[in-house]
């Protein structure tokens, strides 16, 4: 119990609340500078995705390759069609089930070109058009498709002149592009299921490349091949679909993967916010709102293999390492260009990314990254914040050291499982990057605080302690041991009247704000009057002269501070409305005390303790009874000497006291404005009464009664003497059982 005590005392709620003030600050930033993180997010999740065991590919794909090779045999690129028939042909004979040509054949052959001409030179010779051909043969196109006719199963490839979010489409139409669908058009959804509502903005082009009317015709489909770069120019995600003339058309991959599953159905799911789903022969395939799926990179060493084509032509290459697989066609020589930045490959040529996003389709071992991930990584955030803003403020710094790296080590093992084993890419930039700042900002804050901290510690205490008490509790070693001594001190205290009524029908601020401005108006003439405030409690002040630095009149400071109080209260009164009603009650006592430091080891207080101050307690409760706000015992009253108006009240005998003891109400100071004479005729009529005079006493307190009607201690008097007229009192004792 005392540790955790202990515990709680070295909490810094400034230190939290400054924490939860900077994490948010860190949430306002994560929003305006959105870019900036997801661009660092970028990167880590380049490094993460490279730290598991390569993910083996299917078997199912091989790359035939435009490579340096073929172009030295074969001559230099784009060959004649005739070239790419052969290439289709040998594919067919290795028993090839699809082919997909990553390149464009949107213009004639140039060899086709040039027959053109002779073609025309032999009919202006007299040759018909059968004649002709038998003579040419048949053109570089007829031949390719001729050969994509057989095979049955060849995608062709086509390019937008540029695709944007919808409203962003450029005006102008590149020659070559056209930007209406010419029959037999691209590969599109057959199926489009939209939900209510208009569809937030999708991807859009203007104008399309297709191959040639009778390339297009001849192959099984086509579909685009455009691929985007992230902000960073990495390529890490494949489209979808992009809008175009009306129709939602299929990528490139989409479409081998299409003719391989056999013409599967393809579905399109929109909703508000965008592309809700993508799926094929039932596999749905997860896409962000704008359709892109992220690619889950093959790794390791040739994960899909290549194939030179001009030994794919001359059948150099084993049956069975073809048979049955996909074969995507495309540029790898560098001189050629067409490569792009991965995750895994700084260098991989553009055909390899359809083979990457193919193998996904075939294993259905995607990667996600769904907004429910933005969530996550923003909860943990959260509570990673939180976790080191009430881990700085309550540890030691080693300790919240520890925290901080347990906490990242934590979420980052937990961001590695989610994304190795159950392919779903969480942000972990943003909880690092957060609980990262948040430990040096607040480990740096209560270091250079902590000395400033028991300074102002220090002036905080002189604020409602002697700064003598100060000096002698912190800065003496023999100060901060426990034990006291005894001395002769004046003993304080005061309490405000039914404060507990008005607590109950007060707003919490206000009385908050009530009590603050008494307290420093009450606390203020205690310390200037050389008092010391030993505790505040509630509404209750407790106070005493004397200690630890000798006054030559304890009493008298006392006495006077009281008034003080009191005439500080009578211009509350006035200034302020709060306090037109609030009345306060003061009890002091002067006795032999011990004081000292008081307490525990590990925790103790300056204070005082003895019956004088359990009296002193016992007289401010006896103001309620008398209804009047000062009273002292009559030994304080002799101490301070003369100066006061004042009367003696009787002896009163208070629960914890066996004896009687004379109590003086005190009203003021002598030239202040208090009427004198009622108080001397007052003590007159007690005097009567101890003498036996009890009839003069009854008319000399008749008299002060109407003189001051509301007066309590006359009618108290008046009460006790016609209580038992037979047998008068001859001394006012009041017992009390409780305080």
């Amino acid at each position: 119990m005392a540790s955790a005590q202990s515990a709680r005392g070295r909490f810094s709620w400034r230190t939290f609340l400054f924490g939860i003030v900077l994490l948010g600050f860190l949430f306002v930033a994560h929003d305006r500078f959105h870019a900036a993180f997801e661009r660092m997010d970028l990167i880590a999740y380049d490094l993460r995705i490279n730290t598991g065991a390569p993910h083996p590919s299917s078997g199912a794909i091989a790359i035939a390759t435009i490579d340096d090779r073929s172009i030295a045999q074969l001559g230099q690129w784009p060959w004649p069609r005739i070239v790419l028939g052969q290439l289709v042909n040998a594919l067919n004979d290795y028993k090839v089930k699809v082919i997909g040509f990553d390149a464009i054949f949107s213009e004639a052959d140039k060899g086709d070109v040039s027959r053109s001409d002779i073609s025309q030179k032999l009919a202006e010779l007299g040759l018909t058009g059968n004649s002709i051909r038998d003579v040419l043969g048949p053109s570089n196109d007829e031949a390719f498709a001729k050969a994509m006719k057989a095979q049955g199963e060849t995608v062709l490839g086509y390019a937008f002149q540029t695709h944007h979010l919808k409203g962003h489409v450029g005006a102008a139409t590149t020659a070559g592009f056209v930007d209406k669908i010419r029959a037999p058009g691209p590969l599109t959804y057959g199926i489009i299921r939209r939900a209510p509502g208009n569809p937030h903005d999708l991807i859009e082009a203007r104008a399309y490349e297709p191959p040639t009317a009778l390339l297009n015709d001849s192959a099984k489909s086509i579909g685009f091949f455009d691929i985007d770069a992230d902000v960073d120019g990495e390529m890490r995600t494949e489209m979808t679909v992009i809008h175009f003339d009306g129709q939602f058309c299929v990528p490139l991959f989409l479409a081998v993967t299409d003719a391989f599953a056999g013409g599967a159905p393809m579905m399109l799911g929109l909703d508000q916010d965008g592309v809700s789903g993508v799926a094929i022969a039932g596999v749905r395939i997860p896409v962000d709102d704008d359709g892109r799926m992220l690619v889950n990179f093959r790794r390791g060493a040739d994960p899909f293999p290549y194939y030179s084509i001009s030994d794919i032509i001359n059948h150099k290459i084993a049956p069975e390492k073809l048979a049955g697989k996909i074969v995507l066609v495309g540029a790898t020589a560098h001189g050629l260009g067409d490569r792009a930045v991965t995750p895994v490959n700084p260098d991989m040529p553009r055909v390899e990314i359809h083979a990457n996003a193919i193998d996904n389709m075939l294993q259905g071992d995607f990667l996600r990254r769904p907004i429910e991930a933005q969530e996550i990584s923003l909860v943990a955030t959260l509570l990673i914040g939180i976790a080191m803003a009430l881990g700085v403020a309550w540890l030691s710094a080693m300790s919240s050291a520890m925290l901080g790296v347990i906490l990242l080590v934590g979420y980052y093992a937990y961001a590695q499982h989610r994304l190795l084993h159950q392919g779903l890419v969480v942000g972990i930039v943003f909880p690092m990057f957060a609980a990262f700042l948040l430990y040096m900002f607040l480990a740096g804050y209560r270091y250079i605080t902590e000395g400033r901290e028991k300074r102002y510690l220090r002036n905080v205490f002189e604020h409602y302690m002697d700064p003598d008490v100060i000096s002698a509790v912190l800065d003496s070693p023999e100060g901060l041991k426990l034990g006291g001594e005894k001395r002769h001190l004046a003993i304080l205290f005061a309490d405000i009247v039914s404060f507990t009524k008005r607590a109950e029908k007060t707003e919490p601020e206000e009385l908050l704000a009530l009590l603050n401005t008494y307290m420093t108006s009450m606390i203020d003439v205690i310390l200037k009057t050389g008092g010391v405030v030993d505790k505040l409690m509630g509404d209750g002040i407790m106070a005493f002269w004397g200690a630890p630095n000798d006054l030559e009149n304890p009493s008298r400071s006392a006495l006077d501070c009281a008034l003080k109080m009191l005439e500080n209260l009578h211009g509350l009164q006035k200034n302020d409305p709060r306090f037109a009603d609030l009345d306060i009650g003061i009890g002091i006592s002067t006795g032999d005390v011990v004081v000292g430091n008081l307490g525990g080891e590990k925790r103790f207080d300056y204070s005082v303790i003895g019956d004088t101050v359990n009296f002193s307690s016992r007289l401010e409760g006896l103001t309620r009874h008398f209804k009047v706000h000062l009273l002292v015992s009559r030994q304080t009253y002799s101490e301070a000497g003369a100066g006061y108006i004042a009367r003696e009240l009787g002896l009163v005998k208070v629960k914890g006291k066996e004896l009687f003891v004379p109590i003086v109400h005190v009203a003021g100071r002598d030239n202040d404005g208090v009427d004198p004479s009622f108080y001397r005729h007052f003590a007159d009529a007690l005097s009567m009464i101890r003498a036996g005079d009890v009839f003069s006493a009854h008319q000399e307190l008749i008299h002060l009664s109407e003189t001051q009607p509301d007066d309590t201690p006359v009618r108290i008097y008046l009460d006790k003497l016609a209580a038992d007229p037979d047998h008068p009192p001859t001394e006012m004792v009041f017992e009390f059982e409780s305080k």
